[in-house]
């Protein structure tokens, strides 16, 4: 069996999201599991490159012409795939991006073909209105239509043709990759004097609702703190908000972090909130990796994503309306003045992650989906 995922690209490319990620960590086990994996994505740069991290499989990144929007545009992408579709047995394509779909459209491609829906397309609606064609053939020639969460497609108004061929696969992690810095976790420790600790991970856009926390954190006396992790455009409008709410002091802006680092503050922490306000956030991998701690999550309950299924209301955290920072304030009062509700939500925490979450668990199942492909049958997936 031969497997090529299909993406915009393969970390260490900077700049990349969790939709990358999880092409890299399917290469990474599946030829640890001796099936036979390549990636093809494009480079960062005007340079064609191959490059062999694990076993036998490859990755191939292709030129890089230039970025439109979060597109990479790679024309060589489409000429490889031509190439070299024959060698597969199965097309993994991780959606969305729109390179890897018109490549998919110029290929007769003998195998099968699954379509990785991690989220729509939702600010580019323009383009949307030319490239949805195109979607939707692609659409038709997928052998199984593969999300992250049931929330995503249930109710999808792009997917609601396809349902008989559309399963759901969580998002994994291996709890072996969630090292720490532990010089940074002892000073952090060290400087411990009962305040609540709150983390953000993410970037500073929009749609994340970083704005809602913080003006959240003006209802609660000062033994709360918010810790950010992550930048981006909205940076300085996040300073003088905390500013302009006399929370300096409270809120700290930490900027991007290795993931040693980011663990460690994971570790110190007392809850994650994860404040995102539209479909743009649509599974929320950071929630899993504050499960993995035994960390509760407070997020928000967002229409058609699926935020809200991996974070159970009442089970492993809270869920609240979004753009609603009273609701937050309230459930992290609520977090932190109950001690055994705390300590069951972060039971309850570590179990999903060990039941739902945990690669070990996740990477069969991805197996098992291929073989059935390959036999025609679908009807045994998740």
């Amino acid at each position: 069996m031969k497997i090529l995922q299909l993406g915009k690209a393969q970390p260490p490319i900077k700049g990349l999201g969790g939709v990358e990620k999880v092409m890299q960590t399917y290469y990474y086990n599946l030829n640890k599991f001796n099936i036979r994996c390549d990636v093809l994505g494009s480079n960062d740069k005007f340079k064609y490159e191959e490059d062999n991290y694990v076993g036998k499989g490859l990755i191939f990144r292709t030129k890089l012409i230039t970025h439109i929007n979060s597109t990479f545009i790679s024309f060589q992408l489409i000429k490889k795939l031509i190439k070299i579709n024959k060698n597969y047995d199965i097309i993994h394509v991780h959606h969305p991006d729109p390179m890897s779909f018109l490549a998919l459209f110029f290929i007769n491609f003998k195998g099968k073909i699954i379509i990785h829906w991690h989220s729509d397309i939702i600010r580019q609606k323009v383009i949307y209105m030319f490239y949805k064609y195109l979607e939707s053939h692609i659409l038709n020639k997928a052998d199984l239509v593969l999300c992250t969460s049931p929330h995503y497609y249930r109710d999808n108004s792009v997917l609601k043709n396809h349902l008989d061929k559309t399963r759901y696969l969580p998002i994994g992690l291996n709890l072996e990759s969630l090292s720490i810095d532990e010089s940074l976790l002892k000073v952090l420790t060290e400087s411990e004097t009962g305040l609540f600790k709150i983390i953000f991970i993410g970037r500073l856009v929009g749609y994340k609702g970083l704005k809602h926390l913080i003006e959240a954190l003006s209802y609660l006396d000062e033994r709360f703190i918010l810790n950010v992790i992550g930048d981006g455009p909205l940076l300085n409008k996040l300073r003088l908000l905390t500013n302009d709410l006399f929370l300096t002091g409270r809120v700290n802006f930490l900027g991007n972090l290795n993931d040693n680092q980011k663990n460690a503050y994971l570790r110190y922490s007392d809850v994650l909130v994860l404040p995102s306000v539209s479909r743009n956030e649509a599974y929320g991998i950071v929630q899993i990796e504050a499960m993995a701690f035994g960390l509760p999550v407070i997020s928000t309950r967002i229409i058609g994503s699926g935020v809200d299924w991996v974070n159970e209301n009442g089970v492993t955290g809270y869920v609240v309306p979004i753009k609603d920072a009273k609701s937050l304030s309230e459930a992290l009062l609520k977090l932190s003045s109950d001690k055994h509700s705390y300590i069951e939500l972060s039971t309850n925490c570590l179990k999903r992650f060990s039941e739902r979450f945990d690669e070990n668990i996740i990477i069969p199942k991805l197996i098992k989906m291929y073989r059935n492909l390959l036999k025609n049958n679908i009807d045994d997936h998740e």
